[in-house]
């Protein structure tokens, strides 16, 4: 199965590539899935939609002529906007989806909106950062929180060999983490490689 993978955002993390990276050899450099990192350009939330549109149209029109086929799209679960703390994030979100299933619609290409939690959960073991106790995190702390999110995700897709050893690009180890999910669930491959979980993310 082919799957595209976007961790959508202002910086788009992109993983493109067939399921069975997962059941190949480790060492078979030819088989891993395209990785990039996409930005989405315009200093208004329409012009950055007008950007993704164009770049979904010129993926879905090459896969017409055979370079690239997704079967499947594969993003997070939009965040409730009840519980965004910026408005123009909001914005933004509900513009990329709208975006994203109407260009699949037309191409008939299928989606997957999947919960984040259950992606880091599948591909890291745990789901989040340890939990503070006694009271609420304050700014400072969740900040960090969501600091050792990301290295966590990030670590782990190089560990995999999804990314180069020194990668910095938590939109990319995203994207990789939703591809991974994706293989798993919806196209039910099995890696003939199992890679233990670190000590870090126990």
């Amino acid at each position: 199965m082919r799957i595209l993978a976007l961790d959508l955002g202002r910086r788009m993390g992109v993983a493109d590539g067939d399921s069975a990276w997962l059941t190949g050899r480790a060492d078979d450099t030819r088989r891993i899935p395209s990785i990039e990192t996409v930005t989405l350009r315009g200093m208004s939330a329409e012009k950055r939609v007008g950007y993704l549109a164009h770049w979904l149209d010129k993926r879905a029109s090459l896969s017409r002529r055979g370079i690239i086929h997704p079967d499947l799209i594969v993003t997070e679960s939009p965040m409730n906007p009840a519980a965004s703390k910026s408005d123009n994030a909001t914005i933004d979100q509900l513009g990329y989806y709208f975006c994203l299933h109407t260009l699949a619609a037309l191409f008939e290409i299928k989606i997957e909106a999947v919960p984040v939690m259950a992606v880091r959960k599948h591909f890291c073991g745990v789901a989040c950062a340890p939990p503070v106790r006694g009271h609420k995190r304050t700014a400072k702390e969740a900040e960090a929180a969501r600091k050792f999110i990301n290295e966590m995700v990030l670590a782990r897709a190089i560990l995999l060999g999804y990314l180069p050893e020194g990668s910095t690009d938590w939109d990319q180890a995203n994207a990789c983490a939703l591809f991974e999910f994706a293989c798993a669930k919806f196209a039910r491959s099995v890696p003939q490689n199992l890679v233990m979980f670190g000590e870090a993310n126990t």
